[in-house]
C-alpha cells in the first residue's frame, strides 16, 4: 500500500506564487506618493498609473497602483495601504476607457495615449521614491 500525500492543488500554487510577487508581509515602510498626469499639456482625465520596483536598480517590493481622477490628480496604494516602497519604479499609464458597449468586448480607450505607455519596458518612465518624504510625481506626456 502507498502512502498518502496530499497534494496542494494548483490554483493554491498559484495564489502563493502571486502573493510572493506581490510583496504581501512586506514589511519595508510605504512612502505616500500622489501627483498629476498631463497628456499634450491638459491633465489626463482618468486613467491607471502603477510603479512597478525596478530589479535592475535594486527595486524590490508590492507594485503600487493609483486611479487618475478627471482632474489628472492620483495617490498611489500598494494593496490596501497607502503609499509605494522606496527605491526605483518603471511607470507604466492606461488611459482611460469609454463605457462598454453591449457586444463589445473591450471598451475603446477615451483618450489615445501612445502604446509605449502602457509598457514598462518601453514607457520610459523611471522616478525614485525615497523613504519618508512624501512625494510629489508629476508626469508630462506628449
Amino acid at each position: 500500500m502507498g502512502v498518502y500525500m496530499p497534494r496542494m492543488p494548483l490554483c493554491g500554487g498559484v495564489v502563493v506564487a502571486a502573493l510572493t510577487v506581490l510583496g504581501c508581509g512586506h514589511d519595508e515602510a510605504l512612502t505616500p506618493v500622489r501627483g498629476r498626469v498631463f497628456f499634450r499639456g491638459q491633465p489626463l482625465p482618468g486613467g491607471t498609473i502603477v510603479f512597478t520596483p525596478d530589479a535592475e536598480r535594486g527595486g524590490h517590493g508590492p507594485l503600487a497602483i493609483g486611479e487618475i481622477g478627471p482632474d489628472g490628480r492620483y495617490s498611489l496604494r500598494s494593496g490596501d495601504k497607502l503609499g509605494a516602497v522606496p527605491g526605483w519604479h518603471r511607470i507604466t499609464i492606461a488611459p482611460p476607457t469609454l463605457a462598454a458597449v453591449p457586444g463589445q468586448a473591450v471598451p475603446p480607450p477615451a483618450v489615445e495615449l501612445p502604446r509605449k505607455y502602457s509598457d514598462p519596458e518601453q514607457s520610459g518612465l523611471l522616478r525614485e521614491v525615497r523613504p519618508g518624504k512624501s512625494g510629489e510625481q508629476d508626469f508630462y506626456l506628449k
